[in-house]
């Protein structure tokens, strides 16, 4: 009797532990802000002059919505549409007016598009190629030490990856450099566009209004 009575307190706190760690989630950060419904909006502004530290907003706006997910390659991507308004004159690094469509998803701290291209690494400061052609490779990677970045609708402090061009894999790189910034949870913060022979960026794209759930 006794025997079966200890058999059967240890099957109960076998099922006790089990049904208790059921219970509690395991919790996974989304620093990318990857939910459909999210939303940003961004405005430009471009330098004065060559070597002048003031700017002036273009008017041009890029309202970001995650619309929705689609399946490919066997994975599950968020689809991120931008929607261009303002840029009548095709100014350089602003995307044209309408709409574009963007995949992304994170793989295990990576940001990466449909294509296994890394956009942006959590943790992992290694170099990654985005592109290349005949005339340039550009590349990416994580700089050490995250930044404060002030916009209109708040401070954020950001982790950001620096990207470059080389004329060939081992060389230099150009002068030029641009940078992405993006706030644990928050999403895509701020980022710079420059030119590759000038160490000063032309133009800045700024967070101006978000709904992150």
């Amino acid at each position: 009797m006794k025997k079966t009575l200890l058999l059967v307190f240890l099957v109960l706190i076998c099922v006790s532990c089990s049904t208790d760690d059921s219970t509690i989630p395991e919790t996974e950060e989304n620093f990318y802000a990857l939910t459909v419904g999210n939303s940003w909006v961004y405005e430009h502004q471009r330098r004065l002059n060559g070597a002048s530290t003031e700017f002036e907003n273009i008017n041009v706006t890029d309202s970001v919505k995650i619309i929705g997910t689609e399946y490919i390659n066997g994975e599950t991507f968020f689809t991120f549409r931008t929607r261009t308004s303002g840029n009548e004159a095709n100014q350089a690094f602003c995307s044209p007016n309408g709409e574009h469509f963007k995949h992304y998803r994170d793989s295990l701290g990576y940001l990466i598009n449909e294509y296994g291209k890394v956009f942006y690494s959590r943790d992992d400061n290694q170099e990654f190629l985005i592109r290349n052609s005949n005339s340039f490779y550009l590349y990416t990677a994580l700089a050490e030490g995250n930044e404060m970045i002030s916009t209109t609708v708040g401070d954020f402090d950001c982790q950001w990856m620096e990207v470059y061009a080389r004329e060939a894999p081992g060389t230099t790189p150009h002068d030029g450099r641009d940078r992405y910034y993006f706030a644990g949870g928050i999403g895509f913060i701020f980022n710079t566009s420059s030119y590759a022979n000038s160490s000063l960026h032309t133009v800045e794209r700024s967070l101006v209004s978000y709904d992150v759930q």
